[in-house]
């Protein structure tokens, strides 16, 4: 027979038994079903890793104030004023640094005019758009002129200006953090968690010379970001810093440093590594369940080749050898497993559809979610469906034609 006469005999074979057929290809479709859903939201889980990496910025390192002690008790990182705006200049001038940007940050009341809330409110310079990544929705970033004369001009997250001012443009509004007042010059876009754990929608920024907040150093400044040009520098760079903050804060190498350096490179690898063990196992956990389709397309194959002795004792009368009967019934695994996965991925579509209509979560099923859940279902049809149509081919024709 013809390739389109062994799949038009695999359909009419698995017509014939319409309930057991759909009852057993009901564990392929969950399977496939389950292969693909678990796929797309391991890529989700991994865009979603990128995104929150991406807002880190690139090549970066953090420049944090160490620790200090109150009675004998050493508290957490970042308590100690120990980092300036100096320190930061002279880090912007070592060899591979690209930015160097100081940041003063608090958590503030911030009044919109009859509406207020609470926000992360950074006090920045211009360094920290390129280091940070940053672009603004509209309107216009800070100057050097904003540094310089400590203006009360404010950049706002998107949410804010979504939420608080809708329908009107923000910019040109004032605000007032802490009970100062700042004009509105721009909205930065996008929005999601930061590395501190605020939110970018939800941030406001300020030149960091009108942060309004009191320091306990006249030029202190909570951390430092540092960019470094080219990621082969990073190590470099870090050892760089290490060595020039000792000098300018007067400490010895092996003593109590009052700084510390962090690697956000180390983050973003570790990161990264974990969305793609998160991915591979979820496709790991759809391909058991998968497995479990399979061996009930066995015991389905396993049952017809008993009940269709007869036929394949005539059918090798009339001429069919060993290998068109092996054919014959793995093309109706592989023909009940195909059909399935179809099914499954429509199901899957719904169910990923479903998710990103509630808003929640975005979950989409790509074409190569669809390759690899159709190979997987040729596989299986394949694999379990060998052993019944090898059983098949090695009956023999007269013992099969004395069966009742």
């Amino acid at each position: 027979m013809s390739s389109l006469e062994v799949w038009y005999e695999a359909l009419r074979a698995l017509a014939a038994s319409r309930l057991r057929t759909s009852l057993t290809m009901l564990g392929v479709v969950i399977g496939i079903a389950s292969v693909a859903l678990m796929l797309s939201v391991g890529d989700a889980i991994r865009g979603v890793i990128a995104q929150q990496l991406k807002m880190l910025g690139s090549n970066q390192l953090i420049v944090q104030p160490g620790t200090k002690s109150e009675g004998g008790v050493r508290r957490r990182m970042g308590d100690a004023s120990t980092l300036t705006l100096e320190d930061a200049v002279a880090i912007g001038g070592l060899d591979y640094v690209a930015h160097a940007a100081p940041v003063r940050q608090g958590y503030f009341q911030v009044v919109y005019g009859g509406d207020n809330s609470n926000a992360t409110v950074m006090g920045v310079t211009t360094q920290v758009l390129p280091v940070r990544d940053w672009s603004l929705a509209r309107g216009v970033f800070l100057s050097d002129d904003d540094i310089r004369s400590a203006g009360r001009v404010a950049i706002i997250g998107s949410s804010i200006a979504t939420e608080y001012y809708y329908r009107r443009d923000p910019i040109g509004q004032v605000l007032r953090i802490n009970g100062h007042p700042f004009t509105i010059i721009g909205v930065l876009s996008g929005r999601g968690r930061m590395l501190d754990g605020s939110d970018l929608g939800e941030l406001v920024v300020v030149p960091i010379t009108s942060f309004p907040m009191a320091m306990p150093l006249p030029n202190a400044v909570h951390y430092v970001m540092v960019q470094v040009g080219s990621e082969r520098r990073m190590s470099a760079t870090e050892r760089g810093i290490m060595e020039l903050m000792r000098a300018r804060h007067h400490k010895r190498e092996g003593g109590r440093d009052d700084f510390a350096v962090t690697n956000l490179a180390t983050i973003a690898h570790a990161g990264a590594a974990i969305g793609i063990g998160v991915s591979a196992a979820l496709g790991i956990i759809g391909a058991i369940s998968l497995l479990v389709g399979g061996i009930g397309i066995m015991n389905i194959m396993l049952a017809n080749v008993s009940e269709r002795v007869r036929e394949i004792g005539v059918r090798m009368a009339v001429g069919a050898r060993s290998r068109d009967i092996l054919e014959q019934f793995l093309v109706e695994a592989v023909a009940l497993c195909l059909i399935g996965g179809l099914a499954g991925l429509l199901l899957a579509f719904a169910a990923a559809q479903l998710v990103t209509h509630s808003g929640k979560f975005e979950l989409v099923v790509s074409g190569r979610h669809v390759a690899i859940a159709m190979g997987f279902a040729a596989s299986v049809g394949i694999v379990f469906g060998f052993y019944p149509a090898l059983r098949a081919s090695r009956l023999s024709p007269v013992e099969c034609l004395r069966s009742e």
